[in-house]
């Protein structure tokens, strides 16, 4: 649901591979990674993407006059990251800068899901109709403006403290609210 030009879809990527992009060019963009197992190497410069807002590698490099050089790159975000994996735990330092979905693994969902599929084979499913809001939610995801959302009950607001990592949790939780509010000035 996410307009092709906001999202940047990665099957893998190697150590250096966000450092090599535009000072900008990842900037305010979805990052799609298909299985975090695939990522591994570059978790790190994620997690400073996501929490940082910018990433910055100093190396050195010869000139057109065999001169080495120290050569700064800063590549600068926000991003946001989805990924996939089944192994949590492996990848707690990313866990508790995001929102964990888990999926619904219910005989109830396998139904669902299987009704749909059939349907859809039959001819019964309005694509149309579904393509429609699918633009619908691109649409609205490019006419977003910047604004500022204050939340006038923000401190009355508690999560609970056995919460996974409360402080960072709280952040998250708080952000959520206002990012909704976001999407409802349209």
């Amino acid at each position: 649901l996410v307009p092709d030009e906001a999202k940047l879809e990665s099957t893998s990527l190697t150590s250096n591979a966000l450092y090599y992009y535009g000072t900008y060019e990842v900037r305010n963009k979805l990052l799609l990674i298909e299985d975090m197992d695939g990522a591994s190497e570059i978790l790190y410069a994620l997690r400073e993407l996501m929490s940082k807002r910018r990433i910055t590698k100093i190396f050195p490099r010869k000139d057109d006059r065999g001169v080495t050089r120290t050569i700064e790159i800063t590549v600068n975000g926000p991003v946001t990251v989805a990924g996939c994996t089944t192994q949590e735990r492996i990848y707690e330092d990313n866990a508790n800068r995001s929102f964990l979905i888990y999926i619904d693994e219910s005989s109830d969902q396998d139904e669902k899901i299987m009704e749909y599929q059939r349907k859809r084979s039959a001819g019964k499913i309005n694509t149309d109709e579904e393509k429609k809001i699918k633009q619908l939610l691109q649409n609205t995801q490019r006419v977003l403006q910047n604004v500022s959302v204050r939340n006038p009950y923000a401190e009355f607001l508690k999560i609970p403290g056995e919460v996974f990592k409360p402080r960072r949790s709280n952040a998250h939780y708080l952000a959520f609210i206002e990012a909704v509010t976001f999407y409802h000035q349209y």
